[in-house]
């Protein structure tokens, strides 16, 4: 019995990281503006980006991030898989920032047109939005 239990562990771990490794693709799309050179963004660079550990592009252009509402689901989602924190941790982390005087958090945007507006109005803008939402005006990059 315990053989088959530590089989079944297994399994869950390593489909749960299956799961994990490509949750971002069925859940939301990373948005840019579409002048930004970029065609793809390192998970690690995009997690510093919104915590404004990383402050510019490659190219030299500031990164301005933008959330979506805590009432979209998808949030929760970007917050738990990108950021590798729970909603409860980011707040916190936000917390001691403002405290600090490091960092206030990213814009956030109320609804997914407030979101497309942020991020086809600035150059540097970076966010992202539901799977199955229609980009237009800016630029779908891939997350590696």
């Amino acid at each position: 019995m315990q053989g088959l239990t530590r089989r079944g562990w297994i399994l869950a771990v390593t489909l749960g990281g299956i799961h994990t490794a490509f949750a971002g693709d069925e859940h939301f799309v990373v948005i840019v503006h579409r002048d930004n050179p970029i065609r793809s963004v390192d998970r690690e660079f995009l997690r510093d980006a919104y915590l404004k550990k990383a402050t510019d592009w490659s190219h030299g252009e500031t990164i301005r991030p933008v959330d979506l509402s805590t009432r979209f689901e998808v949030r929760e989602l970007f917050t738990r898989e990108v950021l590798r924190k729970t909603p409860a941790q980011l707040r916190s982390y936000w917390n001691q920032q403002i405290f600090s005087g490091k960092g206030t958090p990213p814009v956030e945007a109320e609804s997914v047109n407030e979101m497309l507006d942020y991020v086809a109005s600035n150059a540097g803008a970076v966010g992202y939005l539901p799977a199955g939402a229609s980009p237009s005006r800016v630029k779908v990059v891939e997350v590696k």
